[in-house]
Formats: structure tokens, C-alpha cells, sequence
């Protein structure tokens, strides 16, 4: 796909950061979901640029993933992964 982890990392920050309404400045990979207040429907929104923009469609059992994941972070890894098998 070409894409780096960076680039991954990044996007994945910053569209996280968009939908939860937060600064992208006070985002960090470390920050947990909760404390920007991103619910399962949030990150809906934030799958849904994703796939639009990496050409990726998660699965049931990436989607359990990332609707359990705590942190940026963890989701950017969730990510990172489907990019390098696609």
C-alpha cells in the first residue's frame, strides 16, 4: 500500500482527534479513548475515514478489536496492521 506506520500513526491521530472534537495538539498515542470521550459510535465515524482513505474494510472480528481498544495508540496498531496485509 506504501503507507508508513508513521503516516499511519498520524492519520489515525488525527482523524481521532477530529471526531472526538479535541485538540490534535493534546492527542497522543497514549491518550486514552475515554478520557476524549470516544464511544463505539465515534469510532464508527473514525473506521469509516479510515477504510475511505487506506481502501481497507475491517472485518466482524478487526472492528470487535478496535471497539476494544483503550488507547490512540492501539487503534493506530489495529491499523497499521490491516495497511500492511492489504
Amino acid at each position: 500500500m506504501g503507507t508508513t506506520r508513521e503516516e499511519v500513526d498520524r492519520f489515525v491521530l488525527e482523524t481521532i482527534a477530529d471526531v472526538a472534537a479535541a485538540e490534535v495538539a493534546a492527542v497522543r498515542q497514549s491518550t486514552s479513548l475515554l478520557d476524549i470521550y470516544m464511544d463505539s459510535l465515534t469510532l464508527v465515524a473514525v473506521v469509516t475515514r479510515i477504510e475511505a482513505t487506506y481502501g481497507a474494510a475491517f472485518d466482524a472480528d478487526e472492528l470487535a478489536e478496535i471497539g476494544s481498544a483503550l488507547t490512540v495508540g492501539d487503534v493506530a496498531a489495529i491499523v497499521a496492521r490491516k495497511c500492511e496485509s492489504t
